[in-house]
């Protein structure tokens, strides 16, 4: 698996919040797409509608919950923060690395993408930041967002905690 490390300058993202059960996402998280998808014009600042964002606590990865209750957020790019639509929220991503892998292929490609994800953090010896945001990146061009979801063709990107280089004095 191609596993590689992008700087990200800094996100406005401005979207709908889903909570739940991993069960009950699974059914919300595409109907909040579709809300999303209808409401793009009534986003201020849009920068490029045929790019969306899934926006997640990277901590819900760093637990293990049978059926614990996770947040994932369907997000648009803005140019700048100010008034959103109402029922939207708006949240801002600071500069920061990111681990990018590809999820290609059917529905396994998804959980082989994060296994890969974790394989490389440890033998690179970096760590996640479990306090930071995991991002999913959708292009029209690639996969869209709404079902069915027969191929996926996505970009995982997993926050880092900063490197930090060891001095023998």
């Amino acid at each position: 698996m191609n596993i590689s490390i992008v700087s990200l300058g800094g996100l406005h993202l401005v979207g709908l919040k889903v909570v739940g059960r991993r069960s009950e996402l699974s059914h919300r998280v595409p109907l909040a797409w579709l809300e999303l998808i209808a409401r793009l014009d009534s986003i201020p600042n849009a920068v490029n509608p045929d790019v969306l964002y899934g926006v997640f606590p990277e901590s819900d990865h760093l637990k293990e919950r049978v059926d614990g209750v996770y947040t994932y957020s369907v997000c648009v790019q803005v140019s700048r923060l100010g008034p959103v639509p109402e029922g939207m929220n708006a949240r801002e991503l600071p500069p920061r690395e990111y681990a990018l892998a590809t999820a290609l292929g059917d529905a396994s490609a998804i959980g082989a993408a994060y296994m890969g994800l974790a394989q490389w953090e440890a033998e690179q010896e970096r760590k996640t930041d479990g306090g930071a945001d995991c991002l999913e990146r959708y292009e029209r061009r690639r996969q869209w967002v709404t079902p069915p979801y027969e191929r996926f063709d996505y970009d995982i990107l997993r926050p880092l905690l900063a490197s930090t280089t060891l001095q023998n004095g």
